[in-house]
């Protein structure tokens, strides 16, 4: 692509400005693009258990990123929704690639440890093809919650005993300090991707949470702490029913539980998001997310918010 530095300076600062980072990510960002853009660096990105949620959203992005940016980015060694290659060549080229160590990872869905069959690419089960690709990898970006914990696929009851790809390298003896980001949500924003990938090459690691590994640019302040109902919290105004004014806690909301920005950067081009619509956050990129059948989506009474909260991040969570 013929992009010029200008536009991608514009283009990071509406990413920066969108997600509400400080003014000197823009010049890092950009960096990041322009490498991923004019094919200095290339990325590989497979899938694993997964609904594709994440790549559609990656692809359904309005601006401040231009479609083409983002179809080039992924397209740069394999994306399998995009790429016209199949079978023994989808191989011959993930070997190729993973041979030259001169890449960046992406994953997109859990690990189907329990069983491998349930999931292969280029007809090698994803658990016997994942090793090598992942110890070659310049850094490791897992996309979406089901990358990141499980998901979904991890759920109990789920006989695929999947797991997200940070327990899948600990398994394995695979570095993750240094090399490993996730960025949940279900799906996983594309800025947050998509901007943690360009920080990732244009700076290098970023400051993550020490047990998550999550990104703390796009993934430290919890839904609650920047909740545009949070005045409602404060003075114990909850909703009865849904369309009420006040807090949707006894509605069933988790954005205690959920750490990410949506309030700031929103949905579908920042037309809306959960909470502003009226709906109770289901804290999508929590670990727990889908995992346990008795935290189901969506609960009306606190007793079920004592569940899995500790003191300090889910600040004022429990009454």
């Amino acid at each position: 692509m013929n992009l010029s530095r200008r536009t991608l300076l514009k283009t990071a600062a509406l990413i920066t400005a969108q997600l509400a980072l400080a003014p000197a990510c823009v010049t890092v960002l950009a960096e990041g693009l322009d490498r991923l853009v004019h094919r200095k660096e290339r990325v590989l990105w497979l899938q694993g258990m997964s609904c594709t949620g994440c790549s559609i959203s990656l692809l359904n992005a309005e601006g401040p990123i231009p479609l083409e940016i983002v179809t080039e980015i992924i397209s740069l060694v394999y994306h399998p929704n995009l790429s016209a290659l199949q079978g023994d060549k989808t191989g011959a080229l993930i070997d190729q690639v993973t041979a030259s160590g001169d890449f960046y990872f992406v994953l997109e869905g859990a690990v189907p440890v329990g069983m491998p069959e349930a999931c292969r690419v280029a007809d090698k089960p994803l658990t016997e093809l994942l090793p090598p690709i992942l110890r070659k990898a310049k850094a490791v970006i897992a996309a979406g919650t089901c990358a990141s914990y499980g998901g979904i696929p991890a759920a109990v009851g789920n006989p695929t005993g999947s797991v997200g790809l940070r327990t899948f390298m600990d398994q394995q003896n695979i570095p993750v300090k240094g090399r490993f980001l996730a960025c949940p949500g279900c799906p996983c924003h594309p800025l947050s991707l998509v901007g943690a990938l360009a920080y990732l090459i244009g700076k290098g690691y970023p400051a993550v949470d020490a047990e998550l590994l999550t990104p703390d640019m796009f993934f430290k302040e919890s839904v609650h702490d920047t909740c545009p109902r949070f005045h409602f919290w404060e003075k114990r105004v909850f909703a009865a029913k849904f369309g009420d004014e006040g807090c949707l806690f006894k509605l069933g909301c988790l954005g205690p539980l959920s750490r990410t920005n949506c309030p700031k950067r929103q949905w579908n081009g920042g037309a809306n998001w959960c909470i502003r619509a009226g709906a109770p956050c289901v804290a999508c990129t929590s670990p727990e997310f889908a995992r346990r059948r008795e935290f189901p989506f969506y609960r009306v009474g606190e007793r079920y918010h004592e569940v899995r909260y500790t003191e300090g991040e889910r600040k004022g969570a429990s009454l």
